[in-house]
Formats: C-alpha cells, structure tokens, sequence
C-alpha cells in the first residue's frame, strides 16, 4: 500500500495519502480546504540500509564495498 504525496492546486499546501487502489486517487480532497483539485508530487525514494558516507557501505552483502 503505497503512500503517495500531493499537493493542492487552491491552497499549496502538500499532504500525504494512503492510497490503496489507484481509482482511489479521483477521491481525494485537501485536508486543509477540502478542494478536490490535487495533484500526486513525485517523492525521493525511502532510503534502505546504512549511508556509504557513515562507512556502513550501502550495500548488504559484506560491507568492505571491494572486491577480492
């Protein structure tokens, strides 16, 4: 069940929604105003595992990010 991100095309304000089916998406309104003129904003993607720049290498299999 993805969690998509949008935005409201009255106020601008940006909220998130739970959006289980995609014809779900033409029900939505503003929390804020109730407008049902939205628009789904593309969001980064989640981040997985540990950072490459804290030496947790990124990856999941071993760590030392070389190959022997």
């Amino acid at each position: 069940m993805p969690l998509r991100e949008f935005e409201c095309e009255r106020c601008g304000r940006t909220f998130e929604a739970l959006i289980r089916h995609p014809e779900e998406e033409g029900e939505l309104s503003c929390p804020a105003c109730d407008e049902r003129r939205v628009r789904r904003l593309m969001s980064a993607p989640a981040a997985l595992g540990g950072s490459a720049e804290a030496g947790g290498g990124g990856g999941g299999c071993g760590g030392s990010g070389r190959f022997t």
